[in-house]
């Protein structure tokens, strides 16, 4: 399956992001003074998404993008996927990091990131991908998978903001981190969370958008899965405890959100 590609910002937009990425994941994994302003516990877990940044996400956003470029629409979608996982990242990046050198060029990759998401949406054929996947695709399975994991996510979350606001207390995630709030939380509440269970409702109708949205999250979820199991090990081994059940099961998940997308791309109809 292929797409248009005049006037469209997805080449230079990706090397553009992929350099700066690059410059705040070294800068995060090799220079101390990066997270010299964080709490252990939040400079821990800077410095494994850092590392998945510099070693999954910036060749995965090179491949996709050029692919994308040339006229592939998985992997249009594949990059996609990844502008969605850097959006929320550097959200956290660009608000929730301490002032420091690189400041700047975290707004400027969130940025960069937005708009060359908007810009290169007009280039997905929705239409096109919904006709391709429709008859084969794992529609219900990716819907359900998106319900449930969109339920027991923002359960987690609530959990832990309504007790503390039960009991007059801050929680200890934003006690860990020395933030206002929980940005995670907020990413999750106000976009993530709301959007899978968008997507998921679009697919279950069988609407084009919902066929589209699909392999962008499961893109997304998948790369995410990887970034927590990173960040739990690399947590672990700084010494706030190895919790290797749930370090499992983020692996678990990476690995059926990566099957998952694989098997969608695979549905297409030959003719696509």
């Amino acid at each position: 399956m292929t797409s248009e590609r005049n006037h469209d910002p997805i080449l230079w937009s990706t090397i553009a992001i992929a350099l700066l990425i690059a410059v705040t994941a070294v800068a995060g994994i090799f220079w101390p003074a990066t997270y010299a302003r964080e709490t252990a516990y939040t400079r821990a877990g800077a410095v494994a998404s850092d590392m998945v940044d510099l070693f999954l996400i910036v060749p995965v956003l090179l491949i996709s993008g050029i692919r994308g470029y040339r006229g592939s629409v998985p992997a249009r979608l594949v990059w996609l996927g990844a502008q969605g996982y850097l959006l929320y990242n550097f959200v956290i990046y660009a608000f929730g990091v301490h002032f420091n050198a690189f400041f700047l060029v975290y707004s400027a990759t969130l940025g960069l990131c937005f708009y060359a998401t908007v810009f290169s949406l007009r280039f997905i054929p929705a239409g096109q991908i919904a006709q391709a996947y429709r008859p084969r695709a794992p529609r219900k399975t990716i819907a359900i998978l998106f319900f449930l994991l969109a339920l027991s996510t923002a359960a987690f979350d609530l959990r832990e903001d309504l007790s503390a606001i039960l009991s007059g207390r801050v929680p200890q995630s934003i006690a860990d981190t020395n933030e206002p709030v929980n940005f995670v939380h907020v990413l999750d509440l106000v976009f993530l969370l709301p959007a899978l269970c968008i997507s998921a409702t679009l697919l279950w109708r069988r609407r084009a958008a919902g066929y589209a949205l699909a392999p962008v999250f499961l893109a997304l979820l998948a790369i995410m899965s990887v970034e927590l199991a990173t960040i739990v090990t690399v947590m672990g081994r700084a010494g706030f405890g190895l919790n290797v059940p749930m370090i499992v099961s983020f692996v678990v998940l990476a690995v059926v959100f990566t099957v998952l997308l694989r098997f969608y791309f695979s549905s297409a109809k030959p003719a696509a």
